[in-house]
């Protein structure tokens, strides 16, 4: 048997942690240390809070990385220019109610979003083996803005509804629409705000004004020039048939949203549509 230990043994005994005590010196410099630490953070934050408003509000980054997207190398002529005669054509498709236009954009899938294809509406879209027309439009600019949209040519979507670009700097051509050599409705959709980013077509939201000058370059490098004649806003489910009218005189829809996006209906809840007009310039002769 062990023997009995005494209480003041094993108190003995016990490694008591002494806490450790700092001078004031030492104390004065690791809350200096905490506080840098705490303004770096905070800093940060700021900073990270600034740069999404810029990229939200403004084109800053794109003129930065993008600077090729604003610089406008397309001639404009300075003088007065004069509205060219539209043809007789009917202003809608002979045979059709004009009815609210609902093939116009109406749903913007998420960045990583795969569409659902269709059978009924797959042959919207434009086949790869098809030859893509010299006519069609490839790039708009918007010279008083100095602003250089990209066009990509896009059929109908799962939904029945004209395809959009999943890119804030891009637009699209309805390839079923007009062409600015075979005349008809010329049919463009942009995003005003996509992923985060400013959208190319916030232009037509936030700038356009009408008798602006817009140009659209071919796939044949022509140039053609049209004046903005009107600017309306829609509910997206309310927009008039002549929008979306690929058929009648020759002119250039350009189409974006307004508003915040709905999750609901997956797309903002009203359309801004600027319509232009082809014009020609007594300089040039024509």
């Amino acid at each position: 048997m062990l023997p009995r230990r005494k209480f003041s043994d094993i108190i003995h005994c016990m490694d008591i942690k002494q806490k450790k005590t700092y001078s004031k010196e030492e104390r004065r410099r690791r809350n200096k240390r905490f506080n840098t630490v705490l303004y770096i953070i905070a800093g940060l934050l700021v900073l990270t809070g600034i740069i999404i408003i810029i990229s939200d509000t403004t084109l800053l980054f794109d003129k930065l990385f993008h600077p090729g997207d604003f610089i406008v190398d397309v001639p404009v002529p300075t003088g007065e220019f004069v509205f060219v005669s539209p043809d007789p054509n009917e202003s809608h498709i002979p045979g059709v109610d004009p009815d609210p236009g609902l093939d116009i954009p109406d749903r913007t899938l998420a960045p990583g979003e795969t569409p659902t294809p269709s059978p009924s509406t797959s042959t919207g879209t434009q086949s790869s083996s098809v030859p893509l027309s010299p006519n069609r439009p490839v790039y708009v600019y918007f010279p008083d803005y100095d602003i250089t949209c990209p066009i990509d040519p896009v059929g109908y979507s799962w939904t029945g509804n004209m395809a959009t670009v999943r890119a804030h700097n891009r637009a699209a051509w309805l390839n079923t629409s007009g062409d600015p050599v075979r005349g008809g409705n010329t049919i463009l959709a942009g995003h005003n705000k996509y992923s985060g980013k400013l959208g190319y077509f916030d232009v037509v939201k936030s700038k356009l004004k009408i008798n602006d000058i817009v140009v659209v370059k071919t796939a044949a490098d022509e140039l053609y020039y049209y004046a903005v004649v009107s600017i309306d806003t829609y509910p997206y489910n309310s927009v008039p048939y002549s929008v979306m009218d690929t058929e009648g005189e020759p002119r250039l829809t350009l189409i974006t949203c307004l508003g915040d996006f709905d999750h609901s209906i997956g797309s903002s809840k009203h359309r801004v549509v600027a319509v232009c007009k082809p014009v020609s310039f007594a300089e040039n002769g024509e």
